[in-house]
């Protein structure tokens, strides 16, 4: 009889372990509210209708100037989910390299997946760059067509970044960093994927942006919508640069290395205008302190002095 009993506990353990196990795999998350404009369909938990509101605005200004730039009209409907929590956020896709993200596009599905900012320890402001990256992602990958095969991860990334204006100091130290003690690390490396490490990581990104601020101001809007409109005709990106720039990717990568050597090497960083600033402002303090120090001094001989001719006068009245 107990061995029947055990037996039948084990079995009820096992169907309620898979019954979980199931349940787990099949979660679908259950938006509170929606919020639709014209070109989004913005899924969120009932008390982030705030936020939701403050980005339908910002979404749709974001998309239509990156459809603009990319030579595409906007296109909807796009999807975007604010997740509140890791549960919601890691059901929409593998989870593998997005423990830590902030948000990831499915351009396939023309899909946005987004922490929101109290589950992504972040304040407003990086939520919006967050969403206007994955936009850049959405409407890239659109633009291309069938041919998202030719897009580079480095342009893919440089380009989301350009969009959102994510360029912080921490990329300026990197590329500084880059021209002084090492060498950028070649776009051939990060055609498929990005280094791992932090340091490599963050080079990374910063060699994208800033190659693909490159690529805009150079090219201006007609050679980089041409640009675009080549890979989508199944053209590499790596040949329409080198028919846009009549010179070979490894001449154009050089040219764009002076430009960075130009404006991130020692010379340019000493006499740039920050930083002559910042040593006036130095200098003023320390002047302002070695003032101040000769007055202590100065006040403490007069008190000396004082303290002198009083001891002389105590003797002669004495």
């Amino acid at each position: 009889m107990r061995r029947i009993a055990c037996g039948l506990l084990l079995a009820v353990a096992i169907f309620m372990l898979a019954a979980t196990a199931a349940y787990s795999q099949n979660y679908v998350v259950m938006p509170g509210q929606s919020l639709k404009t014209q070109h989004f369909i913005i899924y969120h938990p009932g008390p982030l209708g705030g936020l939701a509101r403050s980005m339908a605005g910002i979404a749709e200004t974001a998309f239509v100037a990156t459809c603009r730039q990319m030579g595409v009209k906007p296109f909807g409907q796009n999807m975007v989910f604010v997740c509140d929590s890791d549960r919601d956020f890691t059901q929409f896709g593998p989870s593998v390299g997005r423990s830590w993200a902030a948000g990831f596009a499915v351009p396939s599905q023309r899909k946005i997946v987004l922490r929101s900012p109290s589950l992504a320890k972040t304040d407003r402001e990086q939520f919006i760059k967050t969403l206007r990256h994955e936009i850049s992602h959405l409407v890239l990958h659109h633009a291309v067509g069938d041919n998202v095969r030719l897009l580079p991860r480095w342009f893919d990334e440089g380009m989301a970044m350009l969009n959102a204006g994510q360029w912080e100091w921490l990329h300026s130290w990197a590329l500084f960093r880059m021209v002084i003690f090492s060498k950028p690390i070649p776009f051939s490396a990060l055609r498929e994927k990005f280094p791992s490490g932090a340091s490599d990581a963050r080079l990374a990104y910063a060699e994208s942006y800033n190659f693909c601020v490159f690529l805009r101001t150079t090219l201006k809007r007609r050679g980089f919508e041409a640009l675009i409109a080549g890979i989508r005709a199944g053209v590499p990106l790596k040949t329409q640069l080198e028919r846009l720039f009549r010179m070979p990717f490894q001449r154009i990568q050089e040219v764009w290395y002076e430009k960075v050597k130009h404006k991130y090497g020692v010379y340019p960083v000493l006499t740039s205008a920050g930083v002559f600033w910042f040593l006036v402002a130095l200098l003023a303090v320390l002047a302002y302190l070695r003032k101040r120090r000769s007055t202590k001094e100065r006040l403490a001989e007069m008190e000396a002095e004082d303290e002198f001719i009083d001891h002389v006068l105590d003797r002669e009245y004495h």
